[in-house]
C-alpha cells in the first residue's frame, strides 16, 4: 500500500556528512599545498605524541592556506609602514 522512502532527516544528516567530508578534503589539500607534502607526512607521523592538536593545527593551517592572499596584504602593509617609519 504505502512504500518507504527514506526521511528528511536521513537525508538531512548525509548532507551533513558528504558536506563535512568535503570540507575534509578541502583542508587537507590546503595544508599539503602549503606546507608541502612532505611536512604534512610529518605532522601526521607525531600524532602518538598529542593525537588530539592534530585536527586543529590541520584546521588552523588549513584557514591559513584560504586566507593566505589577505595576510601576504596585511604583511605588505606592515612592511611598508615600517620602511616609512624608519625612513622619517
Amino acid at each position: 500500500m504505502t512504500e518507504k522512502r527514506p526521511g528528511r532527516l536521513r537525508n538531512a544528516f548525509a548532507a551533513l556528512v558528504y558536506r563535512m567530508q568535503a570540507f575534509t578534503v578541502v583542508g587537507y589539500m590546503g595544508v599539503a599545498s602549503f606546507i608541502g607534502v612532505e611536512a604534512l607526512i610529518v605532522l601526521l607521523g607525531f600524532t602518538t605524541v598529542l593525537p588530539i592538536a592534530i585536527p586543529f593545527v590541520l584546521i588552523v593551517l588549513g584557514l591559513v592556506y584560504l586566507f593566505r592572499q589577505r595576510l601576504r596584504g596585511l604583511w605588505a602593509g606592515a612592511r611598508a609602514r615600517l620602511r616609512r617609519g624608519e625612513a622619517e
